[in-house]
């Protein structure tokens, strides 16, 4: 996303700013690249064709018991956003291909340099003649172009014909290649190697597509992989959009609570976004600071962002803000409204208002009826979870929070969250402090859930941010403070937690283990865990001096105690890496990191200081606001 911020003009951003952000939870895909992203995907900094697949390993008896009596069931995993691929269609049916071979996925489709063309007439009318109706049927045309991989007709069922790629078998029994694509998408490894590649399943969906007929085919797949297992229960490890398609399951197929072990929910976007709810208001940001100070920075790495804080500013302030307006609305009523699966990205308590301003009409009575269904099954998520738990069914849920939500949307900051989704969301009614702020001054935890073991327990985050007394699962939810949720992949203390509650009944609540306690710190150790450490474990020693070979362990003996440490924060993963890769550096096996160029940290600097006499100088307008 941010890349393609960047290579947008000065004049295209102040115009076109929302198509790239309002696409954020999309990920910005091309649609011909074969790279997943969102909550559970590669680190930007890994290359993802390294990624090593471990060979299958189908045990003898699946059904044998580990030496504490745990029965191991096949456990599926429903993935976030983009996180399965769907290939566009031909009108025979066939698969898509562009110029290099590579099947077109659907996702976004932008080319910077036809919509710079296409908008350099329009706006030069609207800011010198006033007409800005040329301009917003050019908005139109391109947001149609860039969802047109995406988009459904008015019965909520694509368009342009797609295919969803599907795994039906476990991971031991998919292709090298499958198994490569499923541990770029979910880095699940410890999981493969502890509970066996058999009983990994990769349940994938149309991202876009139709709501009610995924959690329909989510529950023909759990039937599936019983019936191949020979198994009567399965475990479900839905992924931030992943629980939407929870909440469908539950309500619209109750009975599958008999086929179900344990649900492991990974930052799940169980009511909606704050931010889906900002795309479907369609009502940019009105806030000045944040659009003349603080977005545009926030999206465009180095100087550029700051540089482009002075170019918008070009618009008046009315003109941009309406033009942004504008966006959002085309996305809204071109692509949003007859989607259903991102309808139900949107909070149960917003529902009714979206609905009667965009689905009261007769040719929407289709994609209304479903909504509709949605909007109940969303609601019913607390009593049904409570009825599967009565039923014998374990929940557990990985959250994290300390993160602003994007601050293009009104109101961004009333709120806690990990970027994309709330935390009131993700942890089933935990109460937290707004982003950036602590609980009041006497706080007394609210003791809400119905399944508090002990009442006397301190639920509240040592940072007084969050009160996990409040979420429904208060003694299996486990927080992780100033987490990205597009990095959580990254965070492997998540990532070994998840796969040990798939994996074994060792960890049953937040006090099983006090390795694991209920708040943890966020951090990406991703790279150096199966990268850096790996290289450094698989060095010959016999060729370095005692010097090196002393410099290297102590290195390596670091490294695995900082990751041993589930509250060793960012700073020190960053801490031991360095210095991992100046011992790695010295044998050779390395190059030194890339210092930042002098005059990148001048431009930095030179802008930014720009950026902030400008906006205490011009204030929250435009250049051609001075002159009223």
């Amino acid at each position: 996303m941010k890349k393609t911020l960047m290579k947008l003009s000065a004049v295209l951003l102040a115009v076109c700013l929302l198509l790239p952000v309002s696409f954020v939870y999309t990920g910005g895909n091309t649609g011909t690249v074969n790279a997943p992203d969102e909550a559970l995907a590669p680190a930007e900094d890994e290359e993802t064709q390294t990624a090593e697949a471990p060979a299958p390993v189908v045990k003898e008896n699946f059904f044998k018991p580990s030496g504490d009596g745990y029965v191991q069931y096949p456990t599926i995993v429903v993935p976030g956003i983009m996180q399965s691929e769907v290939v566009m269609l031909d009108e025979n049916g066939n698969r898509k291909v562009d110029k290099n071979g590579r099947y077109i996925l659907s996702g976004p489709d932008a080319d910077a340099n036809g919509i710079f063309w296409s908008l350099i007439g329009p706006l030069f009318n609207a800011l010198v003649f006033k007409k800005m109706d040329d301009l917003y049927k050019a908005i139109d045309e391109i947001v149609l172009l860039v969802t047109k991989n995406m988009r459904n007709d008015k019965n909520g069922q694509p368009i342009e014909a797609r295919e969803v790629i599907k795994y039906p078998n476990s991971f031991a029994e998919s292709t090298p290649e499958e198994q490569r694509q499923i541990l770029n998408t979910i880095p699940l490894r410890d999981y493969v190697e502890n509970a066996g590649g058999e009983n990994l399943y990769f349940f994938t969906y149309d991202s876009f597509g139709n709501q009610l007929d995924i959690a329909a085919d989510l529950y023909e797949f759990i039937q599936k992989v019983k019936s191949d297992r020979n198994t009567d229960k399965v475990n479900l490890c839905p992924i931030s959009l992943g629980a939407t398609v929870m909440n469908s399951l539950m309500d619209v197929y109750p009975d599958v609570k008999d086929s179900i072990n344990k649900v492991i929910y990974i930052v799940p976007a169980a009511n909606g976004s704050k931010l889906a709810a900002g795309l479907f208001r369609a009502e940019f940001n009105r806030n000045g600071e944040d659009i003349y100070k603080n977005l545009l920075p926030s999206l465009v790495d180095g100087f550029a962002g700051f540089a482009l804080n002075l170019v918008v500013r070009i618009l008046p302030k009315n003109t941009l803000l309406g033009i942004l307006d504008a966006v959002l609305r085309s996305v809204r009523d071109n692509f949003l409204t007859t989607c259903t699966n991102l309808w139900a990205l949107v909070p149960n308590e917003d529902y009714m208002e979206f609905r009667n301003a965009l689905l009261m009409s007769d040719d929407m009575a289709v994609i209304r009826e479903q909504t509709d269904r949605y909007y109940q099954a969303q609601a019913n998520r607390f009593d049904n979870i409570m009825s599967f738990i009565d039923s014998g069914v374990r929940f557990y849920c990985l959250v994290d929070y300390g993160v602003p939500t994007y601050n293009f949307i009104p109101n961004w900051d009333d709120h806690n969250s990990d970027g994309l989704v709330h935390l009131e969301s993700a942890s089933f009614g935990a109460y937290a402090a707004p982003i950036g702020k602590t609980l009041p001054e006497g706080y007394v935890q609210k003791n809400t859930s119905p399944y508090i073991s002990n009442p006397n327990h301190n639920y509240i985050s040592p940072d007084n941010v969050v009160d996990a007394s409040a979420g429904l699962l208060a003694d299996t939810t486990w927080y992780f403070r100033n987490q990205d949720h597009e990095a959580t992949a990254r965070n492997d203390v998540i990532i070994n937690l998840a796969s040990t509650i798939m994996s074994s009944d060792r960890i049953e609540n937040i006090f099983s283990d006090p390795k694991y306690p209920q708040f943890l710190v966020g951090r990406n150790a991703r790279s150096l865990k199966y990268d850096l450490l790996k290289k450094a474990l698989e060095v010959d020693t016999s060729e370095l001096t005692d010097e090196q070979k002393a410099a290297l362990q102590a290195a390596i003996d670091e490294v695995q105690a900082v990751l041993d440490n589930p509250l060793a924060d960012q700073n020190e993963i960053s801490r031991v890496s360095a210095k991992l890769v100046n011992v790695l550096a010295d044998i050779g096996l390395v190059g030194r990191p890339k210092e930042e160029r002098k005059e990148d940290k001048l431009l930095y600097y030179f802008f930014k200081v720009l950026s902030d006499i400008t906006y205490k100088m011009v204030g929250e307008k435009g250049y051609a606001d001075l002159k009223a």
